[in-house]
């Protein structure tokens, strides 16, 4: 399995590096799209969507842009428009991307937190009893449970916002969803790391399939197999071969 990685690894030290245990490599690049940054903390899918929205929301405190998150297993990628300073707002303002001072505030203005409490309260209302799968006689779809969760949820959040319910809904996403332990344990491990930063002409080996997930979730008349061998090739001409 190692010998098949190889060519891949050597690939990915040509273009950029692999950062040891005690390194987080950062990637940077352009494009036709714009500015890319490209971050490896290895810490899983739902840690890394965490600290992308996380990022994406910081650096535009501190220059406003639309930045397009996406992310796997073993890092995530920000996506701004050409010429966004990412390098220039890492060196100036790089330990408040890891800061977990104000953690939960921040995630709360990052990702959209109270569409997702909104999404998890439909559970809680049910197994509390407030809303039910059947009446006598009468079996409610799931369309209907989600309407009426969602009502429930309004009523809530405007005349009883300090709801235990409201207030679990929350906790579960934030502890569950986002893993927020792990999520902070991961910007912490960050912080005590050695960011190793590359200038890269293209995307390697370890970019590449997060350029592919952004590609799968957009919508496009070509197949997602057809855009990955037009991004292929696109490379390989750019390197004469």
């Amino acid at each position: 399995e190692l010998r098949a990685l190889e060519p891949l690894l050597q690939r990915q030290i040509d273009l950029s590096s692999l950062p040891r245990s005690d390194e987080v490599l950062l990637e940077l690049c352009r494009s036709r799209e714009g500015s890319h940054l490209f971050v490896f903390p290895f810490e899983g899918r739902f840690v890394h969507e965490g600290i992308g929205f996380l990022w994406a929301w910081r650096l535009a405190r501190h220059r406003p842009s639309t930045v397009t998150v996406s992310v796997n297993d073993y890092g995530f990628e920000l996506l701004a428009p050409k010429g966004y300073p990412f390098e220039e707002l890492l060196d100036l303002h790089g330990d408040s991307l890891l800061a977990v001072d104000a953690l939960e505030h921040d995630l709360e203005q990052a990702v959209n937190l109270s569409e997702l409490c909104r999404r998890r309260f439909r559970a809680i209302a049910q197994v509390s009893g407030l809303i039910s799968q059947s009446m006598p006689g009468q079996n409610k779809t799931g369309g209907q449970l989600q309407i009426s969760a969602a009502l429930l949820f309004d009523v809530f959040s405007k005349h009883e916002p300090d709801s235990l319910l409201l207030e679990q809904a929350r906790r579960e996403v934030l502890e569950e969803q986002l893993e927020r332990p792990r999520l902070q344990a991961a910007l912490e491990r960050m912080a005590a790391s050695r960011w190793r930063i590359e200038r890269t002409a293209r995307p390697g080996p370890l970019a590449f399939p997060l350029l592919v997930e952004r590609l799968n979730n957009r919508l496009s008349n070509e197949s997602l197999l057809e855009r990955v061998q037009r991004l292929i090739a696109e490379a390989q001409r750019a390197e004469g071969l």
